[in-house]
């Protein structure tokens, strides 16, 4: 016998349906990482997750035609960080804001008092060459001004007024604590 005769008959080829990347995949990385370098955060990520889901959806039941899984899956990732970090910054400015209250109002503070001891200085190079005794209040014409011992009044720079008093008592100023 001949050997086309035990060969065994072979069915027509079906054609390959060609290979699709997923556009869904590809956004969702997109959006994973704009949400991540961006600082969207959720405003990103929360997209970029769905169009992940979605994505490895359409996939699996393509039958082959659209590729894509991985980027899918990083989509997926980058949108899942993307919307953990709104988490993460939210707790770090629950940290640092109080810091930098706590910091500013020491500089304050500490602005206030080096204002203090310039007009207690002031007063008592007035009290000195004009001889002048401890009940004697300077006026503000008599420390501030272009000729005088400072150049201009300070200012507290948390708000408060300050009072020269007399020459027995220390200057002070009205906001609570800035004092020395």
């Amino acid at each position: 016998m001949s050997q086309t005769m035990n060969a065994v008959p072979q069915p027509p080829s079906l054609p390959v349906p060609p290979q699709q990347r997923c556009g869904l995949a590809l956004a969702s990385l997109i959006l994973g990482l704009a949400g991540i370098v961006l600082c969207l955060g959720p405003l990103a990520g929360i997209p970029g997750v769905i169009c992940g889901h979605l994505a490895q959806s359409k996939i699996r039941r393509s039958g082959g035609t659209l590729t894509g899984g991985g980027l899918a899956v990083a989509g997926l990732v980058t949108g899942y960080i993307a919307i953990t970090m709104i988490a993460v910054m939210g707790l770090l400015a629950s940290i640092a804001i109080p810091n930098f209250v706590k910091a500013r109002a020491a500089a304050q503070k500490a602005t206030c008092v080096m204002n203090l001891r310039a007009i207690e200085g002031a007063k008592a190079t007035w009290a000195l060459e004009n001889k002048k005794r401890s009940d004697d209040v300077p006026t503000d014409e008599d420390l501030f001004g272009v000729a005088k011992y400072i150049m201009e009044k300070p200012q507290c720079p948390a708000g408060g007024f300050y009072s020269i008093n007399r020459m027995a008592s220390k200057p002070t100023c009205t906001v609570p604590g800035h004092s020395y």
